[in-house]
């Protein structure tokens, strides 16, 4: 007697599933990263001893708060050298003006003395200018990191003091691919999430489409702006950014697990009565647990959506209970 089993044209069952026809929206997802809608290094444009540091790490300041002191005497004394220069030159110019008015001197010596005023005019603006540089003050409205400079340290304008980052609205960096560039615009909202609030839901609005794809990718960088007025979203995050990219109409749909990989795309098995018809399939857009499907199939369709792996051509097909899906 032969060994049991079922016999190799027995009936596979199969939970079949219709084509649907129906409005689908297209998503876009992509990986991005925040960055402070403004940061800056803090150097000084002389070199000097620090006297006085008034900030305090990691504090939010106002644009034009004093951030720290740099030696500013010798340059003091510039500038009181230049001012005295300043007065001596303006009172030879007013008596050059009295004595050109007399005839005392020639307009050629009293051009000379207006110039000789003019250079003393730009060298104490100019030291005056400079005097200002030993003082260095916040640069906008932000929040402070660390600073890497201590009192009675000696710096240049290689050294950098301290950053700041502006973060009431942070910056969103991110690529889509090539195919979807002509449907994002400036203006157009996405949604965000990061993992450090992972059931939280953030927002933005894209503002900067670079006119340029990446030859070296295909994809098209654009940034967006995100509010964060509670400064939780920080600079360097990696985000998760979803974008709706429209509605399609009239779209051909089936579950995403009716597919399987076949010669290098994709197939499903469609019901012909009640026989398997191995169907390469062409798919468009994909949402989560949903794929469009451009060739192949056509609305009302019944397809297998289980027992693919027990399926073969012309295998008869039974019916069996749709399983609960979570």
């Amino acid at each position: 007697m032969k060994g049991g089993g079922p016999p190799k044209d027995a009936p596979v069952p199969a939970e079949l599933v219709t084509v649907s026809v129906g409005p689908l929206p297209e998503t876009l997802q992509a990986i991005g990263t925040l960055q402070a809608d403004e940061a800056v290094d803090i150097r000084p444009e002389v070199d000097g001893e620090i006297t006085s540091i008034q900030m305090v790490e990691g504090d939010s300041v106002k644009k034009g708060d004093l951030l720290l002191q740099i030696d500013e005497s010798k340059q003091a004394a510039t500038v009181a050298e230049s001012q005295a220069d300043y007065n001596y030159a303006k009172e030879t110019l007013q008596r050059a003006d009295a004595l050109l008015k007399d005839g005392t001197i020639s307009e050629q010596e009293h051009d000379q003395t207006q110039a000789a005023y003019q250079r003393a005019v730009a060298t104490l603006n100019l030291a005056k200018k400079r005097m200002r540089e030993y003082t260095l003050t916040a640069p906008f409205d932000g929040m402070l990191g660390g600073r890497s400079v201590s009192v009675g340290q000696y710096v240049s304008p290689q050294t950098t003091l301290v950053s700041i980052y502006a973060m009431d609205r942070m910056k969103l960096n991110f690529t889509v691919p090539e195919r979807c560039s002509g449907k994002i615009v400036p203006g157009q909202t996405l949604a965000l999430s990061v993992s450090a609030y992972p059931d939280q839901t953030f927002s933005g609005e894209i503002y900067l489409i670079e006119p340029q794809i990446d030859i070296a990718t295909r994809t098209l960088p654009v940034r967006a702006h995100v509010p964060n007025s509670d400064h939780r979203l920080k600079p360097g995050m990696f985000a998760n950014v979803i974008l709706n990219l429209g509605t399609k109409q009239n779209a051909l749909t089936i579950p995403e697990d009716c597919l399987f990989p076949h010669e290098g795309g994709f197939a499903v098995y469609r019901a012909t009565d009640g026989i398997a018809e191995l169907v390469p399939v062409k798919v468009g857009v994909r949402t989560p647990g949903i794929v469009e499907i451009l060739t192949g199939l056509r609305p009302g369709d019944q397809i297998a959506r289980s027992g693919n792996l027990r399926l073969s051509p012309g295998k008869k097909l039974i019916l069996s209970t749709p399983s609960p899906r979570g």
